[in-house]
């Protein structure tokens, strides 16, 4: 028997009566282009998302389902034990239920690992991405030495041609075969992508398999039934001596490739982001390692012919893109903390070339069409990203470079710009939106109804306004540039975010000004985002109230509920319908990446740094629970927690990075 002691010091490790128990847990992959492999741990197909090899197509984020799966069957002296693991409608066991053969699964740093015991027969299987290639390989190794047992692999690789997004119900695409080369056209004969491998035989396979059920679009609401196509075979005899590959790519400059690239490029990026982070000094635990693998997934290249070297941030996966206000949270988090400082400015240099109206896009849409500027928010997020970038890298020349384009944004708020966005000279408070709009970060809408429009003065639109006044002031001494009207105007404003205050309650109103003449009362988290920011107006025994009160009863395990359980829209479980799901979303859902912004706010009232980094540590637990080594958009706002929405978020993920950055600098410096 192999001694698998060495794999307790992996901290993703899940043993096979975890993977029995939670089958629907999954695994991800990216590559730093928008391309991904991901899936469950079981091999069970769940989400419309999940395969082996989605890829990007003609732009960047129009995605590809290409190789939604592979099968593998191990003969063992003519036993066979079948690997794959799948649901078929109106059937409830699974057939075939090969995840009963995982001993274990782990990361091997960010590369998804099994073994799988078929009798006394050990089976290794990785699957891993190089970066900035469109290619996936799955390896394959026997890990157990026998010379007197025939033990032989047979790999069935499962085919689609359709968006990512979309179920279809025809399969269409060409096949041509050479040698163990397979090259993949649509039917207008445009090149897809191909799958090579140095497996000893392959052939042609051409059987569609109907009524794969998708369990999660189920629940989610969505159409759940699914077609693929078995189009490949590949076979060989599993030597003890050496690994056998399966690559799967749409790069042409692969299409020669006959040996896989090695894991190591992978794990040398891995590496480089630790020691900028500084492990040792801070005294960092496997749990947050875990999640700075994580990092590349999310950042990804952007470039266009006039712009070779942008780069982008994902918003998070399975389904969304690159989108303005996600980005600016998450740069801090996922570039400064461990020093990638040029991704950091290439990132900002390109939302700069796209600000119009004093507005930066909240979303590029999946086609390439013309972005979409529907945010109050994500332009003054983009100001304080400035802030993080300058603060640690005081990079003059990039400052006096952006100054311009960092003013334009103040004129055109003072002066008015999209959705009713403006200054109210009055107290230096900026109002924002229209009826049918919804542009802070509450921003759930199903056709024209909008869940929390929260039109008037929001407080976190209003507390950034006031940072963006007072960094534009230092920017201003920086540069010696006179303009003396940025800290002029951040004093009215100050005294203006005053108005916030609700005596009566102890903590801040959420909305003022609101179309019924009103101030809104509601208990939302939404203030703890003005004290974790660098200046917040109000006095120590109001910042204390506040942060008693928003974790006494927003503050959740994995993160902050969106509404207090004491409002008659809060709803405590995100599931349902589309539109159920929207209703909730805001409506009590708790959020993963405002608990960084708690945890900050809480030492910045308190002091005490070891305190605030334990509400950080509950999330050591949640990231083996769903998207294993990532965090959660949203989770379950009551008992027991459970994970929702996106499994891997990257404000989440980077959120939390930041504050454990931020306690740690503090508890060790």
């Amino acid at each position: 028997m192999i001694d698998f002691s060495y794999l307790k010091s992996h901290f993703s490790l899940l043993e096979s009566h975890v993977v029995l128990k939670h089958p629907e847990r999954e695994w991800l992959i990216g590559n730093g282009l928008g391309s991904y492999s991901s899936g469950t741990i079981s091999g069970i197909l769940t989400r419309r998302y999940h395969g082996v090899f989605v890829a990007i197509a003609k732009s960047q984020l129009n995605r590809y389902l290409y190789v939604p799966k592979i099968e593998e069957t191990i003969e063992i002296n003519g036993i066979s034990y079948l690997l794959g693991t799948n649901k078929w409608l109106n059937r409830e066991d699974f057939f075939p239920d090969g995840y009963k053969y995982i001993k274990y699964f782990y990361l091997d740093e960010n590369i998804p690992t099994w073994i799988y015991q078929c009798g006394d027969i050990f089976i290794e299987k990785k699957i891993f991405m190089p970066y900035e290639k469109n290619s996936t390989y799955v390896i394959y190794r026997n890990l157990t030495p026998h010379e007197n047992i025939s033990i032989k692999i047979k790999c069935d690789v499962f085919i689609n041609n359709r968006s990512f997004h979309s179920l279809n119900s025809e399969i269409n695409f060409q096949t041509f075969k050479n040698n163990n080369k397979f090259e993949f056209y649509s039917n207008s004969n445009e090149f897809l992508f191909f799958i090579n491998s140095n497996m000893l035989d392959s052939h042609l396979e051409n059987l569609i398999y109907y009524n794969y059920e998708l369990e999660e679009e189920k629940n989610r609401g969505f159409p759940y039934v699914e077609n693929h196509s078995l189009a490949v075979s590949l076979e060989t005899n599993l030597n003890t001596n050496k690994s056998f590959h399966i690559l799967i790519s749409s790069d042409p400059e692969e299409r020669e490739t006959s040996i896989p690239i090695e894991e190591k490029n992978i794990k040398q990026k891995n590496k480089i982001l630790l020691k900028n982070w500084d492990t040792k000094k801070y005294q960092t635990p496997s749990w947050i390692k875990q999640l700075i693998y994580s990092i590349p997934a999310f950042i990804i290249d952007r470039s266009r012919s006039t712009y070779p070297n942008a780069k982008g941030i994902l918003a998070g996966y399975h389904w969304f893109g690159d989108w303005g206000r996600d980005t600016m949270i998450s740069l801090s988090g996922l570039c400064l903390t461990t020093g990638q400082i040029e991704i950091a400015k290439s990132i900002l240099e390109n939302y700069a070339r796209y600000i119009d109206c004093g507005m930066i896009p909240n979303r590029f849409p999946d086609e390439g069409h013309t972005p979409d500027y529907n945010t109050a928010d994500a332009s003054l997020w983009f100001i304080e990203a400035v802030f993080q970038y300058f603060n640690q890298t005081k990079d003059k020349e990039f400052l006096k470079r952006i100054y311009p384009q960092l003013e334009s944004i103040l004129h055109a708020h003072i002066e008015g710009t999209r959705y009713q966005i403006h200054c109210d000279p009055k107290d230096g408070l900026l109002y924002a939106g229209v009826e049918g709009s919804q542009l802070t970060w509450m921003d759930a809408k199903i056709d024209k109804f909008v869940v929390t429009p929260r039109i008037g003065k929001p407080i976190e639109i209003n507390a950034l306004w006031y940072n963006a006044l007072k960094n534009m002031y230092e920017f201003s001494e920086i540069l010696s540039i006179s303009n003396k009207k940025w800290n002029d105007l951040a004093h009215i404003t100050e005294r203006g975010l005053l108005r916030f205050w609700n005596e009566d309650e102890g903590y801040c109103f959420d909305v003022l000004e609101t179309p019924h003449n009103e101030n809104d009362a509601t208990l939302r988290p939404n203030q703890i985002i003005a004290l974790s920011l660098r200046h917040c107006p109000f006095n120590l025994m109001q910042q204390r109230s506040m942060i008693d009160i928003c974790g006494k009863y927003l503050v959740s395990f994995f993160g902050v509920k969106s509404l207090s359980k004491f409002s008659k829209q809060y709803r405590g479980h995100y599931f349902g319908s589309p539109f159920d799901r929207d209703c909730a979303y805001h409506q009590g859902t708790s959020w993963s990446w405002l608990l960084g912004n708690y945890a900050i706010a809480y030492y910045k009232v308190t002091k005490n740094a070891r305190v605030a980094i334990g509400f950080l540590e509950p999330l050591q637990k949640h990231i083996n629970e769903a998207g294993i080594g990532y965090i959660s958009e949203i989770f379950d706002a009551e008992s027991p927690y459970t994970p929702r929405g996106c499994i891997a978020q990257a404000w989440g993920v980077a959120e939390t990075l930041r504050a454990w950055r931020f306690l740690s600098e503090r508890i060790y410096d």
